[in-house]
């Protein structure tokens, strides 16, 4: 029997190569989707040994595609096929919930027949040469050229901006210095679901984008403003990882929150950065600890983002 492999998977073998060749360390497999909720899915990747693609989220309006998020560049193509084979019908827009390349590098495969929306500081840092730290392991390091036009936001979001597909409402609201200084997280009302991209990193302390304008202490504020647009029955989807209930945002929140005032009380007894990292959390908030973002390096983003605000 000869072994067929569907064109998405074919399609994938060559997004690997493709991510080699940008110098990636880590290996992505395949995308698929998953259903979360009537019209609304995830089309995300995954390997044999995590899942550690991001996610984008994709709403059916009913004769159109709404996503938030458009995956790194060399996955994007595999993405929208595997869109288009759960309903082969245009994407009226997809929004950047902020400019790392897993969610804005496959701009340029949707920009086509989508609307590519983002915040004013996503499209700044994306039109010029730009560089970050920590976005696979604390210290990595990772310099971007300028976007080309095509893969460039096409209309840009202040605070708050409302966009409609199918009678279906999306509002796409700002979430100042947070996860970035471009984050923005969209509220879904006809789904009762929303998207926050990274501003939560499920089971994790969160990265912070510390040279691209993010603050803990803007994140902790953001954490509030998304539990503010949602109920009980409310389905959160981030950037990464499975859905969660409100629930689930609560309990990070508070995780993001007490870890702030606990630092911020031992800075006022004098206590320096290498002696709170020393002391460490207390017991409760140390199992958030992940590859990604260390209890130590969580330490350091407060402090950082403590002294940006007081000077």
């Amino acid at each position: 029997m000869k072994l067929k492999l569907k064109p998405i998977l074919i399609a994938s073998f060559v997004a690997l190569i493709a991510l080699a060749g940008l110098g990636y360390v880590f290996i992505i497999g395949f995308v698929s989707s998953t259903p979360v909720k009537d019209g609304v899915f995830t089309i995300h990747s995954e390997n044999p040994l995590s899942r550690i693609g991001a996610n984008i989220v994709a709403f059916n309006t009913g004769s159109k595609w709404v996503l938030v998020d458009t995956h790194l560049g060399p996955l994007a193509g595999c993405a929208k096929a595997e869109i288009k084979n759960i309903a082969n019908q245009p994407v009226a827009l997809a929004f950047n919930s902020h400019w790392h390349p897993d969610h804005s590098g496959g701009n340029a495969t949707f920009t086509d027949e989508a609307n590519i929306v983002a915040h004013n500081n996503t499209h700044a840092v994306l039109s010029a040469r730009h560089a970050a730290t920590g976005l696979t392991a604390p210290g990595s390091t990772h310099s971007y050229e300028a976007v080309d036009a095509v893969g460039l936001p096409e209309t840009l979001v202040g605070e708050r901006a409302s966009y409609s597909a199918d009678g279906k409402n999306f509002l796409a609201i700002h979430a100042p210095a947070a996860h970035t200084g471009g984050d923005l997280f969209v509220f879904a009302p006809d789904f009762n679901t929303v998207v926050v991209g990274d501003l939560i990193w499920p089971g994790g302390f969160p990265f912070i984008d510390l040279q691209n304008g993010g603050s803990a202490l803007g994140l902790a504020a953001a954490l509030e403003a998304i539990l503010t647009n949602s109920d009980a029955n409310t389905l959160f989807i981030a950037g990464h990882g499975e859905p969660m209930t409100r629930g689930d945002v609560q309990a990070y929140a508070d995780m993001v929150r007490g870890t702030i005032i606990f630092v911020q009380e031992q800075r006022a007894k004098g206590l320096t950065l290498s002696e709170i990292q020393a002391q460490g959390l207390p017991p409760k908030w140390q199992n958030w600890a992940s590859g990604l973002v260390p209890e130590q390096e969580w330490v350091r983003m407060i402090i950082v983002s403590i002294d940006d605000t007081t000077g």
